[in-house]
C-alpha cells in the first residue's frame, strides 16, 4: 500500500499541524481554497499520480496519529475494505457524539435531519470494525477504485461533501466501515472560518498546494 494523505486546509490549527507533520507518509495539502474546489484538486492530483493506492482524507481541524493511520491501513490491506475510517467527535461541545450514522444519508433532507441517527460513544457496537450508513471524513481511507467511481462534486446548492460521498457510496453498493479503535479529536470550533480566511478563499489567487514527500 502506498497512501496519499490529503488535507483540504482553510485554517491553521497548531495542534493539528503538530500531529499531521509527524505522520510518515506523503501528503498533499490544499490551502485557502473553497471546499468543492479543494476536494476536486486533491482527487485529480491523486488520480494523476498512479503510484498511490489509497486516498486518506484528513480535514485540517482533526487531530490524528501515526498509530491510527497505520491501524486503518492494516484494516484496509488485510480485509480489502474500499472505505474505512476512524471515529471522531462531532465537535468540542459534544465529545461523546460521533460523526457516524447508522442509516444511509438522504440527499433531500440534509444532515440536520439525521442528527438523531448519530452514534454516541457508549452506543458503539462490541465489534472493533462495523458497517455504517454514513461516516464523516475522520481519517478516511479510500481505495483507488472508489475514488475513480465517486465525484466529490457539489449537488445543486448542497454542501457537506462527506454526506454526498456517503450517498454516492450507498448508491454504488460500496461498504462504509469504521474501526472504533482509531479515534481522532475534532477541533471544529477552535478556529472558525473568520473573515480573513473567508477572504482568502474568495480570492483564488491566494490558494496554493503543497506536496510533501516522505523520502
Amino acid at each position: 500500500m502506498n497512501p496519499l494523505l490529503f488535507m483540504p486546509s482553510p485554517r491553521d490549527i497548531p495542534e493539528v499541524k503538530k500531529t499531521w507533520h509527524i505522520i510518515p507518509y506523503d501528503k498533499f495539502i490544499v490551502k485557502y481554497t473553497p471546499e468543492v474546489e479543494a476536494y476536486q484538486i486533491g482527487r485529480n492530483f491523486f488520480l494523476e499520480h498512479e503510484e498511490y493506492t489509497h486516498f486518506i482524507i484528513c480535514p485540517d481541524d482533526l487531530e490524528i496519529s501515526t498509530q491510527g493511520v497505520e491501524q486503518l491501513m492494516d484494516d484496509a490491506d488485510e480485509f480489502d475494505f474500499p472505505v474505512i475510517s476512524g471515529i471522531g467527535n462531532i465537535d468540542e461541545s459534544q465529545p461523546d457524539l460521533l460523526a457516524i450514522c447508522r442509516k444511509p444519508c438522504q440527499y433531500n433532507l440534509g444532515p440536520s435531519v439525521g442528527y438523531g441517527e448519530y452514534i454516541k460513544r457508549d452506543e458503539l457496537p462490541k465489534d472493533d470494525i462495523f458497517e455504517v450508513g454514513h461516516l464523516g471524513f475522520g481519517c478516511q481511507i479510500i481505495d483507488r477504485d472508489t475514488i475513480e467511481k465517486t465525484t466529490f462534486q457539489q449537488w445543486e446548492d448542497k454542501g457537506y461533501l462527506d454526506w454526498q460521498f456517503s450517498i454516492e457510496c450507498n448508491k454504488l453498493g460500496i461498504q462504509l466501515l469504521v474501526d472504533k479503535r482509531v479515534s481522532g479529536y475534532h477541533r471544529r470550533f477552535q478556529q472558525r472560518l473568520k473573515k480573513e480566511f473567508k477572504d482568502k478563499m474568495t480570492d483564488m489567487s491566494l490558494s496554493y498546494t503543497i506536496w510533501l514527500r516522505d523520502r
